[in-house]
């Protein structure tokens, strides 16, 4: 019996040091995998991260359309790194089957800089595998800690070594601040990656945003600032985790994005369950972008954003209008927009950069009888609100921008603009049926996505063609209009469906639909 009880010892003693060796190599693991993961996470808007394995390249050489997304300076840049370092055997060796992470960040000079970061195998020597590089393809040269690798074809970039811990960038300042320990400050990025993780490891490539970094980036693309339309990326703290799902026509991610900020107007959103979207089919077809947000439970949601009126310090303010305009007219503002709002509005920009907002009704006839007294007469058709500010309180911050609109309703929706001209014109569209959702491309677009959502971001290229053009910096704008660059694309899409507190997402950027030629069946040959 003895005995029996000494060996169970034993085994007893071998299983945990068995346990506690595994878990420890596994944390080591972790330990250098995270030093790749940081260098990236601390100073990208956008990564990108994949397994190195031969698998993943020959998917991905048959998607053409991140080539037109990155632009031919980058395309040709990461041609060579592929060619000229991972075809070489001791490289490809030295990181099989590990992660690797490319980030995109706002550089200097009105450039974008990336950075790529990886983890070499434990047992490599770094140095041994640098000094092999010199050769009729590469030619390395030493710049203080960073090497600078130039190929045969005029590309060159810099890399940086520290441990096992590789990285590579185009801009030398990046490499050298991650060296020295200065890229390390923000962990919650990387923690978000880290987490989410765990979730996509069987995805082909899986593609994270961190909002935060996003005006950086955007400060070396655009000639303006970050308002208008452009104001959703402005101080948003938000993280997005998204899985790449392969295919030749349109670049596609599903995943989740996450408002870390609880003063947030998306946030009101979060816990909104999608519905399906109809408010586009009142949409000139020379719609630019458009923003749609639908709401199930009116109620509900209008006392989360009395919530949010109190958390911007604005609540007094909206509430003495209110009142203050139910006294003046003698009517009751509350018994207006909360009764007969239906489930969705809009706001769009038109190609000409012209703004509106709308608003789905359920009985627009008997709105436009409600809101006679608050209203002037401009024009048929077309009224002025006499008061400031109303669409904005029972609504929020995509109505600020029309203050005191002319507004027109029309088959049970209120569309508002801060010209009557501006009116004038979509009423001449529409009664003319020059709607988008005739277009064969949005109608192409809307069958790649789901017909419900909370939140509907839509940029629609051909039609936002000089809005770019006022915005967008010369060597950008050159890229937006290049045959081998955005001009491929027709529309970009960032649907968000609540859930729980997230949002469930899609992003889309979809290509144009190859229309095949038609050939006369008259026609005989010669």
């Amino acid at each position: 019996m003895k005995r029996i009880y000494i060996t169970l010892g034993v085994l007893l003693l071998g299983m945990i040091a068995m346990a506690y060796l595994y878990f420890s190599n596994l944390n080591t693991e972790t330990n250098a995998n995270d030093l790749s993961l940081n260098a990236v996470a601390s100073n990208s808007s956008i990564v990108l991260s994949f397994e190195n394995d031969k698998s993943f390249y020959e998917i991905l050489s048959g998607q053409e359309l991140f080539q037109h997304l990155l632009g031919e300076s980058k395309v040709k840049t990461f041609k060579s790194l592929k060619e000229n370092l991972l075809s070489q055997h001791e490289i490809n060796t030295a990181i099989d089957g590990q992660k690797v992470y490319i980030g995109v960040l706002g550089g200097e000079s009105d450039k974008v800089d990336y950075l790529i970061s990886a983890q070499l195998k434990s047992g490599n020597e770094p140095q041994k595998l640098v000094s092999r590089l010199n050769s009729s393809k590469i030619k390395v040269n030493k710049i203080g800690e960073i090497y600078q690798l130039t190929f045969t074809d005029s590309t060159s970039c810099f890399v940086g070594i520290k441990d096992l811990l590789v990285v590579i960038s185009n801009a030398p300042k990046v490499v050298k601040n991650i060296l020295k320990g200065q890229s390390l400050t923000d962990p919650n990025f990387a923690n978000y990656i880290k987490s989410n993780s765990r979730f996509n490891k069987n995805t082909l490539a899986n593609l994270y945003i961190n909002f935060n970094k996003t005006p950086s980036l955007l400060k070396s693309i655009l000639n303006s600032n970050i308002n208008g339309e452009l104001n959703i990326f402005n101080k948003q703290n938000s993280f997005a985790a998204l899985s790449y799902n392969f295919s030749k026509e349109n670049l596609l991610f599903n995943g989740n994005t996450d408002v870390n900020d609880l003063n947030s107007y998306y946030k009101l959103f979060t816990t909104v369950p999608e519905q399906k979207i109809i408010i586009d089919n009142i949409l000139p077809q020379k719609t630019a972008n458009y923003t749609i947000y639908t709401i199930n439970d009116y109620k509900n949601w209008f006392g989360n954003l009395t919530a949010w009126f109190e958390k911007q310090k604005n609540s007094e303010n909206v509430n003495k209008n209110i009142n203050s305009i139910n006294q003046k007219y003698r009517l009751d503002l509350n018994q207006i927009f909360p009764k007969f709002f239906k489930n969705q509005f809009v706001t769009f920009q038109l190609s000409s950069g012209e703004k509106f907002g709308a608003v789905a009704l359920v009985n627009g006839e008997k709105v436009s009888q409600l809101l006679l007294d608050l209203s002037a007469d401009y024009a048929p058709d077309i009224k002025i609100f006499k008061e400031a500010n109303i669409a904005y309180s029972f609504f929020g911050e995509p109505f600020k921008k029309f203050e005191r609109p002319f507004y027109t309703i029309i088959d049970n929706y209120m569309v508002m603009a801060n010209n009557a001209s501006s009116l004038q014109v979509f009423l001449s569209r529409y009664r003319n049926d020059e709607l988008l959702i005739h277009d064969e491309n949005y109608t192409d677009f809307r069958d790649q996505l789901s017909s419900s959502a909370t939140i509907s971001f839509y940029v629609n290229n051909p039609n936002s063609n000089d809005i770019f053009g006022r915005n967008l910096k010369s060597p950008f704008y050159k890229q937006y209009q290049s045959k081998n660059g955005f001009k491929e694309f027709d529309a970009f899409c960032y649907q968000l469906s609540g859930d729980n507190g997230k949002f469930l997402s899609n992003l889309l950027l979809h290509k144009k639909t190859e229309k095949p030629i038609e050939t006369d069946s008259l026609q005989t040959n010669p």
